[in-house]
């Protein structure tokens, strides 16, 4: 069964927003749920730096064999700037992808595969 939720809000004065997309997958043997995050803040600034920061990138994965679940995050933070009539703002933003599977069953992991070397 799929469950999705799709929520979007706006922030502190209609300054920005956030969109976001939850979904929920149980199948008979694991269970995943699977968060997306959309961010935007608008500024408005006097001018554009010289140096524009690079997107910041950040992913974790993990495993945990006792509680029988995969954690998936992957995150980047950055911003834009958009010129419109007279004006220059700066989009920030902040997309995220969190992925968390949950195995009902004990899954064993199948034997590593050999090399031959010559």
């Amino acid at each position: 069964m799929k469950d999705v939720v799709y929520r979007k809000r706006d922030l502190f004065k209609n300054r920005g927003r956030i969109v976001s997309v939850i979904e929920n997958v149980a199948q008979h043997d694991s269970s995943t749920r699977v968060v997306k995050n959309f961010v935007y803040m608008v500024s408005r600034v006097d001018a554009v730096p010289k140096t524009l920061p690079t997107p910041k990138i950040r992913m974790l994965k993990g495993v945990d064999t006792q509680a029988r679940e995969e954690r998936f995050v992957f995150k980047v933070k950055g911003s834009v700037y958009i010129k419109e009539k007279r004006f220059i703002f700066e989009l920030r933003y902040c997309h995220s992808l969190n992925v968390l599977m949950q195995w009902k069953t004990v899954v064993v992991p199948a034997e590593k595969s050999v090399v031959a070397v010559n």
